[in-house]
């Protein structure tokens, strides 16, 4: 049977630290996921193609118009000029081109003999070889009528002939000629030939031969033209919807264009998308990471785990997001500012009170960027709601950071000032950061809602906190300050039924309180525990000496077996009565643990001395357990300490701090601190703290004489 219990205590400790916390952590993304998944569900605009539009249609996302892009690039392109060359330099080229032809025809015109009475044939071979001569100008092609006019013409009229041509050629390419203004140079150089010197058929032939020669010399250049239209294209920016850009306003006719521009934002996109869901899944996957995070590092900061505390975590996480979910559909009032009423800061003061700080900060953050999800899915303009999700930030970071170190609860005005004020001046900037328009009603009330969001928060938080601490049995200083409320049931059972207990308790409480703070401990708890500790006397008062008011002694007259049974049994009938009332368990295990294992010394010294065989000490120690944490045994060495010093007759400080060290260095070669986690160092602390306290207690003080006598002043 023994493997079998081993087992299950195993697979329990299995299911309840693994199962239960990955369980929890699943169901807070699952929830978070649902939340959010507006977000990334198609906002299909109901429009149609040539038909008014009732609703302005803005786009989702950041989308390149590529359609739009292509048509700026083309109008670039046909607006950019063409790229011309100007070769200032071809018109003496062409001047030598044709004082080639004229050379040539000199020379062969010599070498033929040819004169005006020639052959046919002696002409055919003299204009043969003149075009053989030409071959090296491919460009250049005069006709042999032309060139049997120039071989026959007289040497005289011939140079002029020459002469005027270069001259022509020169002037009608001194200027830019392009090929659009060609034909009218060439014509207008025609023209120019002085008709005076030169019979017709000699001008017929030289206007063929400037007309040949003449040429353009302002060209197209297709290099650079193709490069400047390139650059053109390539410096055009794309054309960009951008997010939250409207592109269909209410009253348009649709065009379809618009329809076009919808579909390219994904607006009118009728295939299913898989991607944004699984981003959605990503970004909840990091989210509830954080999370788990942080809540592993609370719970590896406390000695004793309790699921509890993921309950509590994940009830107020998931609560506060649901509350921010409802809040968003506040925006279809239409009432201006009407979702700044958001109780954001609800959930980090809950944190703060319940858990710790830093968890407050950390969901504080988590939270806000959660709501701008949720907000940008009714903005219906963008995934994620920047503006909103800055200010639940700042709201949510005044929640967790507002409460000082040893505030117990939010005080309404002084915590819900903050946060309203902190809203309204982060509702403000914002307003001047988007260079909003302001106006008296419209900001007015967002403000007045934003100022309103910030006692809204403090007055959910302390009408939450009591339901909390009922339904988890939360152990919060609010609690614990209640519990040492002096009308409590139980602290005015202690006064009446055994006022000495009562007194030595509130003496003890102070002794802890000291020392734990002292040395880091909840100093609060350690008070209110020693209020209770010692509630197990009130069934027998009258056997403990410090409620012996009449001094008269019940040990006296039974066995030292007896009184041992008594006493032993008082922290044991103190942690029932504690459980019968519901008390907090922390309190219940310092009742319980009070007195560990330790000797009950005086009964233990009557025993041996009233029997004849040895008595076990076993028999007189208490059966424990041994204190588990550090505010057990500060309220252990507080309680045995106290109990001490009030027997002593004449206490001094020397005295006091002697038996302080004593029981001390007793407690601790007792081993009554093996099972807690008190550091040497922290018990030298407290040992130091405790004596102070108590030679405060017990200074010294004037001895005043008993009988004052006055001498009587004589009357005269």
């Amino acid at each position: 049977m023994a493997p079998a219990n081993h087992f299950r205590i195993k697979m329990r400790t299995f299911l309840v630290r693994y199962v239960a916390d990955w369980g929890i952590i699943a169901i807070v993304g699952i929830i978070l996921y649902v939340l959010m998944i507006g977000s990334v569900l198609p906002k299909n605009p109901d429009v149609r193609l040539h038909e008014i539009s009732s609703v302005d249609i803005q786009s989702p996302i950041d989308a390149v118009d590529t359609q739009a892009t292509e048509l700026k690039k083309q109008e670039a392109i046909g607006s950019t000029p063409s790229a011309y060359i100007y070769n200032k330099n071809l018109g003496l080229m062409q001047v030598e081109k044709v004082g080639d032809l004229f050379d040539t025809i000199t020379a062969v015109k010599k070498q033929q003999k040819i004169t005006a009475n020639s052959s046919q044939d002696e002409l055919n071979v003299a204009i043969s070889k003149i075009n053989d001569g030409l071959s090296a100008a491919p460009d250049s092609k005069i006709p042999d009528e032309t060139l049997k006019t120039l071989l026959t013409a007289p040497d005289r009229n011939f140079q002029i002939a020459e002469d005027i041509t270069s001259t022509s050629i020169y002037e009608a390419m001194s200027g830019k000629v392009g090929w659009n203004d060609l034909e009218r140079v060439q014509n207008k150089a025609a023209a120019s030939l002085p008709s005076s010197v030169l019979n017709d058929s000699m001008r017929n032939a030289l206007t063929v031969v400037l007309r040949d020669y003449i040429t353009a010399n302002y060209t197209f250049d297709a290099t650079a033209t193709k490069r400047n239209k390139q650059e053109a294209a390539n410096s055009v920016d794309n054309v960009t919807i951008h997010q939250g850009e409207v592109i269909v306003r209410k009253g348009e006719l649709v065009t379809s264009d618009m329809i076009r521009q919808l579909k390219l934002v994904g607006l009118l996109d009728e295939h299913f998308n898989m991607i944004p869901f699984i981003g959605l899944f990503i970004f909840t996957a990091f989210i509830t990471l954080v999370f788990w995070f942080e809540y592993n590092r609370f719970k590896a900061r406390h000695e004793k785990y309790s699921l509890k505390y993921l309950y509590i975590y994940a009830l107020v996480f998931i609560g506060t997001a649901v509350i921010i979910k409802i809040c968003s559909y506040l925006r279809l009032t239409q009432v201006s500012g009407l979702s700044n009423i958001i109780p954001i800061a609800l959930a980090p003061l809950l944190i703060r009170m319940l858990l710790s700080e830093r968890m407050a900060v950390v969901s504080g953050v988590l939270l806000s960027l959660i709501g701008s999800v949720i907000f940008g899915i009714s903005a219906k303009a963008a995934i994620f709601d920047a503006p909103m999700a800055i200010y639940m930030l700042f709201s949510a970071l005044a929640g967790a950071l507002v409460l000082r170190k040893r505030q117990v609860r939010p005080k309404f005005f002084q915590t819900g000032g903050i946060v309203a004020l902190v809203n309204i001046l982060i509702h403000l900037s914002l307003l001047m950061f988007q260079n909003a328009p302001f106006s008296l009603v419209g900001t007015g009330m967002s403000l007045i809602f934003a100022f309103l969001s910030g006692f809204l928060s403090v007055i959910l938080a302390n009408g939450l906190m009591p339901l909390f601490e009922t339904g988890f049995r939360i152990l919060s200083p609010i609690r614990l300050i209640e519990l040492s409320n002096p009308s409590q049931p139980l602290l005015r059972k202690i006064l009446i039924e055994a006022p000495g207990t009562y007194h030595h308790s509130v003496m003890v409480a102070n002794l802890a309180e000291r020392a734990c703070e002292a040395i880091g401990a909840n100093g609060l708890l350690a008070r209110v525990a020693a209020y209770y500790h010692d509630i197990g006397k009130t069934k027998r008062p009258k056997f403990f000496v410090e409620n012996q008011l009449d001094g008269i002694n019940p040990h006296e007259k039974i066995s030292p077996q007896l009184s041992r049974t008594i006493i032993f049994s008082h922290p044991y009938d103190g942690a029932d009565i504690l459980r019968q009332h519901h008390m907090p368990k922390e309190i219940i295990d310092i009742a319980e643990q009070h007195h560990g294992t330790t000797i009950l010394r005086y009964f233990y010294v009557k025993a041996q001395e009233l029997s004849d065989q040895p008595v076990p000490e076993s028999e007189f120690r208490y059966p424990g357990p041994k204190v588990q944490t550090k505010e057990g045994a500060v309220v252990e060495l507080a309680d045995s300490i106290e109990a001490a010093v009030r027997s002593m007759k004449k206490p001094t400080p020397v005295k006091v701090q002697n038996l302080v060290k004593s029981i001390f260095n007793d407690r601790l070669s007792d081993g009554q601190f093996d099972d807690c986690d008190v550091t040497l160092k922290e018990l030298k602390i407290v040992e130091k703290s405790i004596d102070e306290t108590l030679r405060g207690v017990y200074h010294s003080r004037i001895e005043y004489p008993k009988d004052l006598k006055v001498k009587k002043v004589s009357e005269k």
